[in-house]
């Protein structure tokens, strides 16, 4: 797994269990430029459990994504999901170089990992000198099971692209987080430092799909706490088909489009963002009652939202409303130039759901 190897430039291909949602990026000093996106949907079964189960059914959906995206770079990066992945902090030697370290890994990483050696993909990170002793050094192990891996890069590879890099979908979504800070308030006005910055202030980012809602909490723009939840915009969905009497496909299209019913909003929508907002609520609790946090002084500053839930018109004032945290959609496009075949109101549209994707894209430039 080549999950710090850093190369020039690459696509970024977010593979969810409905869409494949792809971005390219370029750069010219330090301003960013998005070359190319597109958001190709997946039919029913390409994708389950999180792992693609029909690589030829997603390398198609990938070859239309790059067609209807333009782009030019034919190298990849894609992402595990943040659950199928351990992380263990490994500590080894203070002396031990890079060659010892990936010599020694291996042998370390038996007695943290549950599943046979064989049958996992194994990378790491040295991270510095232990805080614990001047001896040691904290080395980074990270590990996923093979088929994780195997069946993306079998997807790319049937597409016609090259991988290049295979990440963690909380990695990329940190390296994104990066560029939505601007939008997040700001301690004493205009020209304040993030709150995000503080050491006991977090930050929480939600990204709500179509099955699960991932909730991620940063510090420092760092996340230390993850936590999957089984509820998503599919829920959303299922109550417009019942409700109306709509076949699963006209219900995905009335909800995209808003033209539902006249007591949509009351008797549908609006329920529905307050009980997201109560999910995001629960997973919070989950995180300040869990035994590694309970003990500290954290204070949430901001709530920012992504994925396709995010893009339901004003989920964020009711998540804020409900939960008394300032709350904004991800925009990390926000500072960056288009290409002149990029439609930037599609763009500025979709992109909450980009965030993974983008992610990606960013490790050309790390």
């Amino acid at each position: 797994m080549a999950l710090f190897t850093r190369k020039e430039p690459i696509l970024g291909i977010d593979i969810g269990p409905s869409a494949v949602k792809l971005v390219e990026l370029s750069r010219s000093g330090s301003r960013f430029r998005v070359e190319g996106f597109a958001i190709e949907p997946l039919g029913e079964g390409l994708v389950e459990d999180r792992n693609p189960t029909d690589t030829d059914g997603v390398a198609e959906a990938v070859k239309r994504a790059c067609r209807k995206a333009g782009v030019r770079a034919r190298r990849a990066a894609v992402a595990v999901p943040t659950s199928s992945v351990i992380t263990r902090t490994v500590p080894m030697p203070a002396e031990f170089k890079e060659s010892d370290i990936e010599t020694n890994i291996t042998i370390e990483a038996v007695q943290y990992i549950p599943y046979p050696i064989e049958e996992v993909y194994l990378d790491f990170e040295a991270k510095g000198l232990s805080p614990v002793s001047g001896d040691m050094q904290d080395v980074m192990l990270v590990a996923t099971r093979k088929e994780n891996v195997d069946t993306r890069e079998a997807s790319l590879k049937e597409a016609g692209l090259t991988p290049a890099v295979v990440d963690v979908e909380a990695y990329a979504l940190e390296n994104a987080f990066q560029l939505v800070l601007d939008d997040l308030p700001k301690a004493g006005g205009e020209g304040g430092l993030s709150l995000s910055k503080s050491r006991d202030s977090l930050a929480v980012l939600v990204d709500i799909g179509s099955t699960i809602t991932s909730l991620y909490i940063l510090q420092q723009d760092r996340v230390i706490f993850t936590r999957e939840q089984r509820f998503g915009c599919d829920q959303l969905t299922v109550r417009i088909a019942e409700a109306y009497g709509l076949s699963r496909e006209q219900a995905e299209q009335a909800k995209r489009s808003g033209a539902v019913s006249e007591d949509y909003p009351t008797m549908i929508l609006e329920p529905f963002k307050q009980m997201l907002a109560e999910q995001i609520g629960h997973g919070l609790q989950f995180f300040f009652s869990s035994d590694q946090y309970v003990s500290g002084h954290y204070n949430v500053d901001t709530i920012v939202l992504s994925g396709g839930g995010a893009a339901i018109i004003g989920l964020d004032r009711v998540v804020a409303d409900v939960l008394g945290i300032a709350t904004v959609v991800a925009n990390p496009f926000k500072s960056m130039g288009t290409a002149a075949r990029v439609n930037s109101n599609t763009l500025l549209r979709d992109a909450p759901l980009l965030l993974i994707a983008c992610g990606l894209a960013l490790r050309s430039f790390d």
